[in-house]
């Protein structure tokens, strides 16, 4: 019985092996934001960010609104390769003018909200003619 099944295996499997598989994972993370005002943070934040959190000294949010966690907002970072790595996303309220930096991850599962910090002012830069020289 075991001699059949292994004819018939060898018979069954193709001369050549099968194709590889690609998979590709979507993150949601954006290089670009459509709303300047978001852009202009995400780049002034980004460097602060790191799957081993935030080390600043940034106010944390006793109690921070259910919206925040219901809807987690732009994403600013991943966990890359860290088992217990955090994730940020981003808040901005420019009528208040207010940034808010949500965090998750840990083992634990754990959220903090810091914020609010301050919108940071980002103007184009502004391209000045040079001086006729003398």
């Amino acid at each position: 019985m075991h001699t059949t099944a292994l004819i018939l295996l060898l018979v069954t499997t193709p001369a050549e092996p099968p194709p590889p598989v690609s998979l590709t994972i979507d993150t949601q993370v954006r290089s670009e934001s459509v709303d300047p005002a978001t852009a202009c943070v995400e780049k002034r934040l980004k460097p602060f960010m790191s799957p081993y959190g935030i080390r600043q000294a940034w106010p944390v949010m006793a109690s921070p609104p259910s919206e925040f966690l219901q809807v987690l907002g732009t994403p600013l970072s991943d966990m890359g390769h860290i088992a217990d790595g955090y994730q940020q996303f981003l808040h901005v309220d420019p009528q208040a003018r207010a940034v808010y930096v949500i965090q998750q991850g840990g083992f634990a599962g754990t959220t903090k909200v810091y914020g609010p910090l301050p919108l940071p002012r980002c103007t184009p830069a502004v391209e000045t003619p040079e001086a006729p020289r003398r």
